[in-house]
């Protein structure tokens, strides 16, 4: 369970883009660890614009894969997020010790973190629903539910795709914030961490890779679905329906897979979604026209000739 080259740099771009910046404190579900070397987080730190010597200061980071590793909460401390805590059986990095197969029942906790994330750990719960049961309840209104998960092997109890997110958004009125595949690919940087890419959450896309190349456990090559969610009520947590009984027993006409099925580069390319959707048809359509004007200009020339 640990933050790699992935979910690092999601975590500074949403940083650099002011999403994060009245942020606190954070709440993990997992004894969260950073799963990458030191040059490449110093790097990342670098293109985000932040002091990479920061870096320096994190104990046993270039350990990983090896133990002692270094807790994701020194990460975060970079970040302004000062207050950390994490909840996880094995108690490590001073994890609240808890079963999440079981109801988490201290409220003095609900509603109070700015951001709560699963990398990788609500899959190994067989009572899944119950952990994020437990993630919504930690949410403070406005903060964001952090989610990055196997779609290809793993190895969980548990696959996610897109339905999972849609539905859990849907239900209980998430904005989603980011959305997409992450590819590990099994090599690793010249400094030696696993290379990680974002890519578009798009079925054609995911349609067209070739899953061959990802069939080798050894090299650790794998296809995971990251999502950032919003919480935007302070309600109960509603477990997702689909089809029909979706709106049978919530009263939501449309369904998650209609309302949430749109793809815009916004989920992705964060910067592009400043990009208003009638300035997007009007571009579209000057080019059009452009180019078909100039397809007439080269007919009426090739006649003339």
């Amino acid at each position: 369970m640990g933050l790699g080259l992935a979910a690092v740099q999601n975590t500074l771009e949403l940083h650099n883009l002011g999403y994060l910046k009245n942020s606190k404190n954070v709440f993990e579900i997992g004894s969260q660890e950073l799963h990458l070397k030191k040059e490449d987080l110093k790097q990342l730190f670098d293109n985000a614009g932040l002091k990479s010597n920061l870096v320096d200061e994190y104990p046993n980071l270039n350990n990983w894969p090896e133990r002692p590793r270094c807790s994701s909460k020194y990460f975060y401390e970079s970040l302004g997020i000062k207050e950390y805590q994490c909840m996880d059986m094995n108690g490590d990095y001073g994890a609240i010790v808890h079963d999440l197969n079981k109801p988490f029942e201290d409220r003095s906790k609900f509603n109070k973190f700015d951001i709560v994330t699963d990398h990788g750990s609500c899959e190994h719960v067989f009572n899944i629903a119950e952990c994020y049961r437990t993630m919504h309840n930690l949410t403070k209104p406005g903060g964001y539910i952090i989610i990055h998960q196997a779609v290809f092997k793993g190895n969980g109890y548990f696959k996610f795709d897109e339905s999972f997110f849609e539905g859990i958004a849907a239900a209980n009125n998430y904005k989603i914030i980011f959305n997409s595949y992450v590819i590990a690919t099994g090599n690793k940087t010249k400094n030696g961490s696993d290379h990680e890419f974002h890519i578009p959450r798009n079925r054609e896309l995911f349609n067209v890779l070739d899953f061959s190349k990802l069939s080798n456990p050894e090299k650790g090559a794998d296809i995971l679905i990251y999502g950032v969610l919003q919480k935007t009520k302070e309600d109960e947590f509603k477990i997702p329906y689909q089809g029909k009984f979706f709106q049978k027993i919530y009263n939501i006409p449309a369904g998650f897979n209609r309302v949430y099925s749109k793809e815009p580069m916004g989920y992705t390319y964060i910067p592009s979604s400043t990009l208003k959707v009638e300035e997007a048809r009007i571009r579209f359509l000057i080019k059009a026209l452009i180019i078909k004007i100039r397809r007439i200009i080269r007919i009426r020339m090739s006649k003339k000739r």
